[in-house]
């Protein structure tokens, strides 16, 4: 909202928001996404034979993922410093935000870890709430400064905030192991942790490929794009992250314990549950959107430099992206039934099916129909029917077999 009202959806914002998406590519893959469901079912392994062991391994992967990011956010700033000269003015600005905001990536995948943690230990207060520490500097950011440069630097330190929040009941839960924990920086505990699910980075990929082209996609139609689209996937992931991504992160440990423990109606019934609540919250709050998602607009968004031609456009992305509401609640509660059995093939198929419709379905939109940015968040919503509809027929053919088996 304030960051509306002071720069409104003008190409400056847009390219700031262009910029965040590029910086934070790798975050799914090292923060939030890929690690946490890779790191909850191989933690809850370990920890069921030696609880030490499995904080051991924790602090093994924290200490190598900071080594790692570090040389893969210095990499990437000598790179892009190198590019900036040989870009347009317009396309300057968005490589120099992209540099600025690249140290950010190393805290927010702190943060993602330490959130797997606190969720096995069933805190989940504190990761949920850490999020505000990052809105409050960045609201801070835009109230004393008009300046996207300003807002850029303050990203960083709004992420090192929202690590910084959740450090404190991380070290509760590592205190009486540290005696006996020793620390190794080694590239090969980055290897053998992600080596058994490289199948599901080939998925988190396909997945931040598509955050990564839509906006282009959208910038491309119109400068203000990536800005429009950015205002209008703000409320659908209100209701998103209410129940999809906060049911996703719930259940995941206790489905990773059930599949351990070889408890299979276990499974099932927190499985089956977590989706029929989905649906049961999900389809009002996609009816919402559609019928009032205007007047939402205008009563969340419409003040300052935020006008009427702006809300028109908007409203437009809201829809698109309103209509996959239910598929995307769906495919975050369906995917970790297959991660919690450390099967990454299956969404990873899906992702990557999902990720080249995508591509060809913005082509067909933007470059050949002409379509406004609108259109980029409807390709988005259409490819999620398709990703839901993919891990729900092979979900449902092994919840079959399992049946048969019992």
């Amino acid at each position: 909202m304030v960051t509306a009202a002071f720069f409104g959806a003008s190409p400056a914002i847009a390219a700031f928001m262009l910029a965040f998406r590029l910086s934070h590519l790798a975050r799914r893959i090292f923060g939030e996404g890929a690690l946490q469901t890779a790191f909850i079912p191989q933690f809850e392994e370990i920890r069921q034979k030696h609880s030490t062991k499995g904080m051991q391994f924790f602090c093994h992967l924290a200490l190598n993922i900071v080594l790692l990011l570090t040389l893969l956010i210095v990499a990437l700033m000598g790179g892009l410093t190198l590019l900036y000269s040989q870009v347009n003015a317009d396309s300057q600005q968005v490589v120099k935000l992209t540099i600025m905001m690249l140290p950010s990536l190393l805290f927010i995948c702190l943060y993602g870890l330490n959130s797997a943690l606190l969720q096995c230990e069933k805190h989940y207060f504190i990761s949920s709430l850490a999020p505000v520490f990052f809105n409050i500097i960045w609201i801070g950011s835009v109230l004393t400064s008009s300046s996207v440069t300003t807002l850029a630097i303050a990203i960083n330190i709004a992420c090192l905030a929202q690590w910084g929040a959740t450090i404190p009941q991380t070290y509760k839960i590592l205190a009486p192991h540290i005696p006996r924990l020793h620390f190794q920086i080694s590239p090969k505990t980055i290897y053998s942790f992600y080596a058994p699910f490289a199948l599901s980075l080939i998925g988190v990929i396909a997945t931040q490929v598509n955050s990564a082209v839509d906006p282009l996609f959208a910038r491309y139609a119109d400068l203000e794009g990536p800005a429009l689209l950015w205002y209008a996937i703000r409320l659908q992931q209100l209701p998103l992250a209410l129940f999809g991504i906060a049911i996703s992160s719930a259940v995941l440990p206790p489905l990773a314990r059930a599949v351990e423990k070889n408890n299979l109606q276990r499974y099932r019934d927190l499985l089956l549950y977590s989706l029929k609540r989905n649906v049961i919250w999900t389809l009002p709050a996609t009816l919402i959107l559609f019928f009032f998602g205007s007047k939402i607009i205008r009563l969340v968004y419409e003040r300052g430099d935020f006008g009427d031609l702006a809300v028109a456009k908007t409203t437009l992305c809201l829809w698109g992206y309103a209509l996959g509401l239910l598929p995307t609640a769906c495919v975050l509660v369906i995917a970790p039934a297959f991660y919690a059995k450390k099967n990454y093939a299956i969404p990873m198929k899906a992702s990557v099916i999902s990720m080249g419709s995508n591509l060809l379905l913005n082509s067909l939109f933007i470059l050949g129909f002409r379509w406004g940015p609108a259109s980029v968040a409807l390709s988005t919503s259409l490819c999620s029917y398709l990703n839901a509809g993919i891990l729900y027929y092979h979900l449902k053919a092994e919840l079959k077999r399992q049946k048969a088996e019992v």
